[in-house]
């Protein structure tokens, strides 16, 4: 059985027992059985009081760094965030909304300068909230603290860098953001376990070259310049754990955006991963469902609007189902890549939908794979 989460209390339900009861005793997939009985809520709390209770008997839970203990005003602000996305409470979040356009904006912030000195006073006057409460909100929101994230970004480039190409040492240094060598190596020593010299040597999933591609087609792609684009997403929540998390973010997308879902020719159906999947945890990893729309559109909430780089790009297509992808990928990353007269470019790499399931067979999706390139 697929496992499913209660719509009240954000517990998985991964057998039959665990789900609730209706009024005729038919199972509620929606709720568990501790939340739902015979079709009410065993309780009468209010969104508040909910998380309250929670928290009381469930207290002290470890952060998701695992360095320290969490404060009960932590557990709270984690426990409203998580919260408001289940069906129960959906309609007790809107005072929430400013949270994530806030941390949006901040998060636009740190990846436009990710090789400057960032600090935390200048995010909070991004976000316009209090340092001391936003150093929270952003840790419900995104489960790592500003510093923290700033600084795992910055060493997985650095990781990203020292397997895919034969820069110095101080030069990736100088971009990702560390002011020296030194501190390069002792950050990347206490995260790896390992120098950056030492890290640089050892095999890489997606960076060893291959005599030959991995069966699968023909690696021709066309070279194309691309302007600059403006985009509006939204995050796909938890997409290695909820086997539906994609569908949910391109509904809740094309709702916002009042749109058919289906790709046209005024709007282009795009998808962003900001992280490498080999060396970001799946827990962090930030993967967009996005569209191409004008300035005029307003980020809200949790849909915010994100610059994609102009310039030079690969431009791979894939026919098929979108599970078989990870075989382009090889090929690109480990055959097509070492072979070509080209260099990665230091952007973002995007998907593009041409079609989608709802329109033909799998076997028939055709999508386009833009990897940023440059000549050495």
């Amino acid at each position: 059985m697929e496992e499913k989460i209660c719509q009240s209390c954000g517990m998985p339900m991964a057998a039959t027992e665990h789900f609730g009861k209706n009024k005729d005793q038919s199972i509620n997939t929606d709720y568990c059985c501790f939340c739902f009985k015979e079709g009410v809520f065993t309780d009468n709390f209010s969104f508040t009081d909910f998380i309250t209770d929670m928290v009381k008997s469930y207290p002290n839970p470890i952060a998701a760094s695992g360095e320290h203990y969490l404060t009960e005003e932590e557990q709270m602000l984690r426990a409203t965030v998580q919260l408001q996305e289940l069906k129960r409470w959906k309609s007790h979040c809107s005072t929430h909304q400013e949270y994530y356009k806030s941390v949006n904006q901040v998060l636009d912030f740190i990846n436009t300068h990710l090789t400057s000195t960032i600090n935390l006073s200048d995010l909070a006057s991004i976000a316009t909230i209090s340092e001391f409460h936003f150093h929270r909100i952003f840790k419900a929101i995104m489960n790592e603290s500003p510093g923290e994230y700033i600084q795992r970004l910055r060493l997985e480039k650095a990781a990203f860098k020292l397997q895919t190409t034969d820069l110095p040492l101080a030069e990736i240094a100088d971009q990702t953001g560390y002011k020296s060598l030194y501190a390069l190596s002792r950050a990347f020593k206490k995260k790896m376990g390992m120098t950056p010299s030492e890290f640089r040597k050892k095999p890489a999933d997606l960076t060893i070259p291959i005599k030959e591609p991995v069966p699968y087609h023909e690696l021709s792609p066309e070279i194309r310049m691309i302007s600059p684009k403006t985009i509006i997403c939204t995050q796909v929540v938890n997409p290695y754990i909820q086997k539906n998390a994609f569908l949910e973010a391109w509904n809740k997308l094309t709702d916002f955006l009042s749109l058919s879902g289906v790709p046209d020719k005024n709007h282009e159906y795009l998808c962003i991963s900001c992280d490498i999947s080999t060396l970001t945890r799946p827990e962090y990893c930030r993967i967009y469902a996005c569209v191409n729309m004008p300035e005029k559109v307003r980020p809200a909430g949790k849909f915010g609007r994100q610059a994609l780089e102009g310039g030079m790009y690969a431009v791979f297509t894939h026919k098929g189902p979108y599970k078989e992808m990870k075989n382009l990928y090889c090929n690109i990353y480990r055959y097509w890549i070492p072979n070509s007269p080209y260099q990665l470019r230091d952007t973002l790499h995007f998907e593009k939908y041409l079609n989608t399931s709802s329109e033909v067979p799998e076997e028939e999706l055709l999508t386009e794979v833009y990897i940023p390139i440059t000549m050495p």
